[in-house]
């Protein structure tokens, strides 16, 4: 594993309320653990419903997995301005200032397409997610378009499936619960 990579749930998390369907952008990876944060599954919540400080910040936040759900965070593209982010690939960044952050925004110094924010993330262990994916539990994919992971729909884990081979047609294409097929 490394960070950077995408990892797709596969059928063995069906029943998995967290995790059935979910794309996750791998944003730490090393003898601690790693982090993630899941990108296609949107909240009902914005920005500006956080606090009236946020009024003015109409952008989405996804679900970003089950740890720490009362904790906000972020990636973005990079910025040279947001100089406290860590470097996760060549384009996408993991960012710490949440204040400067906002304050670029308001300034209309970055994109807010640029930005994804998350409630929460997605943790596990050092070596748990690598015995997850001996398991089953994840397929890791490394090429994707950065685009997949700031413009993503809510389709993007059948699409990526569907990249990955007819292998996978068939789960790709059944219903979000097949109990109900």
């Amino acid at each position: 594993m490394r960070k950077g990579n995408l990892l797709i749930s596969n059928y063995t998390l069906i029943n998995d309320l967290e995790f059935n369907r979910s794309v996750i952008y791998l944003t730490k990876d090393n003898g601690e653990g790693s982090i993630g944060f899941v990108i296609n599954k949107k909240s009902s919540y914005k920005i500006c419903d956080l606090d009236k400080e946020f009024s003015d910040i109409k952008a989405p936040i996804y679900l970003g997995g089950p740890v720490s759900v009362d904790t906000i965070h972020f990636i973005h593209r990079k910025n040279t301005m947001l100089s406290s982010s860590e470097k996760v690939s060549n384009e996408i960044y993991w960012g710490k200032d949440f204040e400067k952050l906002i304050s670029l925004i308001r300034k209309k110094e970055i994109d807010i397409g640029n930005i994804k924010f998350f409630m929460g993330y997605s943790g596990w262990e050092y070596k748990q997610l690598e015995s997850e994916i001996i398991e089953n539990s994840w397929l890791v994919q490394n090429k994707f378009n950065s685009d997949d992971i700031f413009q993503c729909k809510k389709d993007l884990w059948k699409k990526i499936l569907l990249s990955l081979g007819d292998k996978y047609k068939l789960w790709a294409n059944s219903p979000e619960n097949p109990n109900y097929n």
